[in-house]
């Protein structure tokens, strides 16, 4: 076995290289965020090839002076931190005490600042000599491991290494609203987004969707702000998270988690939303060097990071509302100002057993609750029911789908949750009795309110004993003993979260207007204004999608029109 000895500085450099940068989307994300902490408000990558032949970075921000050119190419040189605390406080993106050390040791590099400049080939560091003036750093970075073969390999093709270098140009533009970025590939420009640009207007731009909203949230000295999606954008991957820490890029899982489970019960299982969230917390509250890169962080508190962003998220899905019924383009009054077809014969006959599946005594109840009106009647009309389970609608150049039992679902569990008492209640003449066991009675015991504003009037009769006096009427013509320990025990199973109440959710599920059940006109008419009155029309309390769209011209297609 060799002697233990000390490695030249060269090979040093080039280990640590491999610590901070393996893909030309190290080398961008290193030196914009050093442009950034020299104050650029004006930051323009151009690469070719990924970035594999060349990487160049210019800004606007605070110069290097001469004699510091060659300081700035040492490992552990650095003008953001001077003592051992100081890493624990960082508020920069970090103290990149290896960062050019490194990119210089692989490539070949140039810095040019102010009227000086600085090349370093691979490692070998030249002479200051005068150049052209720039106000402000250009930092040119070419054939990124061309003589390090065993690193060269590992590099992806151009097409890939320039997909993370997008992203990443993506996530730092929306963390830094108010800086201009430029992103210039083989000559042509891929992203460009100005400081006078909005947020919103950003994450258009990069999300490709309209259906945005901002989070601005503060609590304790901890402030989020950012973007995410409304609940009707669904991506079936979550690579559209971008997360940041005092406007530092980075991978966080928890984070991600917080984000994911506010959208809980609002968008379906494995669909996910768009989001841009920064967290804006102490410098000394989070340790970013944790990972060479930075890509990683610790909280001293992670707990409360979690809740916060669960918090923040929630509260503006919460409030959005109104941008929701603006996407979707329906409000209150389009739905209750048009015309519907006329009730069939076979509606008719069956109305006085339908009603009361929406908890109603009449027709005449509808008449009376919502005044329908002859205007636009081209607008928006209720076609009918297909397969006597999903209500098909007619909207401009859509036709809408909307699933009649988890449409009705969705009503009746807001409406629990609003207290609304949506759900009627019939009295026993003769009460039920149910023998429980201990964790039963308990669970009862908690949430007798709770059943009550469903319908369920019970209360503990001796030790082991239920007692129901009243029951919602779709319980009764089953197995009660079945369907009570059913919702007792589900509930039970599931707990009460921040995201749902279990027992709502069971009793809306019970409740709701079956799948397979012919449902009158008039029914229609009163389901559709009321799901679009709810908070989240799109998804079910379980996740699953309401509403199916099919545009005119894609049914068109399948006529060769």
């Amino acid at each position: 076995m060799s002697k233990i000895k000390v490695l030249p500085e060269h090979v040093a450099n080039k280990i640590a290289a491999g610590e901070v940068v393996d893909r030309p989307v190290n080398v961008v994300k290193e030196l914009v965020e050093n442009a950034l902490d020299a104050g650029a408000t004006e930051v323009k990558i151009e690469i070719l090839d990924g970035g594999i032949s060349l990487i160049r970075v210019s800004d606007n921000g605070r110069g290097i002076e001469p004699e510091d050119l060659p300081l700035a190419v040492m490992r552990f040189a650095t003008s953001k931190i001077n003592n051992y605390e100081d890493l624990f406080k960082i508020n920069t993106y970090g103290f990149r005490g290896e960062a050019l050390a490194a990119i210089s040791s692989v490539s070949n590099f140039n810095i040019k600042s102010g009227n000086f400049e600085l090349s370093v080939d691979f490692g070998k560091v030249g002479e200051v000599t005068p150049s052209s003036f720039y106000d402000g750093t250009i930092v040119t970075v070419k054939n990124i491991f061309a003589k390090i073969p065993a690193r060269y390999k590992f590099l992806k093709s151009p097409v890939s290494e320039q997909k993370e270098i997008v992203k990443y140009v993506k996530q730092i533009a929306l963390l830094n609203p108010d800086k201009s970025f430029k992103l210039i590939s083989n000559e042509k420009i891929l992203l460009e987004f100005s400081c006078n640009e909005t947020l919103i207007s950003k994450g258009k731009k990069i999300f490709g969707i309209d259906e945005l909203v901002e989070v601005n949230y503060e609590e304790d000295g901890l402030r989020i702000n950012g973007l995410i999606s409304l609940p009707n954008v669904q991506k079936f991957r979550k690579d559209n998270i971008f997360i940041g820490v005092n406007k530092r890029v980075v991978k966080d899982n928890m984070i991600a988690q917080s984000i994911l489970q506010a959208y809980h019960r609002k968008i379906p299982e494995n669909r996910y939303p768009v989001a841009s969230i920064n967290i804006e917390v102490l410098p000394d509250s989070v340790d970013v060097n944790i990972h060479p890169a930075k890509m990683f962080v610790r909280f001293y508190n992670s707990n409360r990071i979690f809740k916060s962003i669960f918090k923040a998220v929630v509260e503006t899905l919460d409030f959005s509302k109104n941008s929701i019924d603006e996407k979707i383009e329906y409000s209150k009054e389009e739905i209750l100002q048009t015309t519907y077809h006329g009730v069939s014969e076979y509606e008719e006959k069956y109305a006085v057993d339908l009603t009361k599946l929406i908890q109603i005594e009449s027709i005449d109840d509808f008449q009376s609750e919502v005044s329908y009106s002859v205007e636009n009647e081209d607008d928006l009309k209720i076609l009918g029911q297909l397969f006597n389970t999903v209500i098909v609608v007619e909207k401009g150049d859509e036709v809408l789908f909307i699933d009649q039992h988890i449409a009705h679902e969705r009503i009746l569990y807001e409406k629990l949750i609003k207290k609304d008492n949506p759900i009627n209640s019939v009295i026993l003449t003769e009460p039920f009795l149910l023998e429980c066991r201990d964790d039963e009675i308990i669970f009862v015991s908690e949430n007798k309110d709770k059943l009550m504003n469903c319908g369920i009037d019970v209360e503990i009769f001796g030790e082991k004993i239920l007692k129901i006096n009243a029951l919602p009427a779709e319980i009764l013509n089953k197995n009660i003993e079945e369907e009570i320990r059913s919702i007792i025990t589900s509930s039970n199973l599931n707990g009460k979260n921040d995201f749902i109440e279990p027992i709502y959710l069971n009793i809306s599920c019970k409740c709701a207007i079956k799948a397979g059940e012919r449902l009158l006109m008039d029914e229609m008419k009163k389901l559709v204004s009321e799901l679009f009155e709810c908070e989240n029309p799109y998804t079910c309390p379980h996740g699953r999608p309401i509403i199916f769209k099919l545009n005119k011209n894609e049914l068109f297609k399948k006529f060769h029109r």
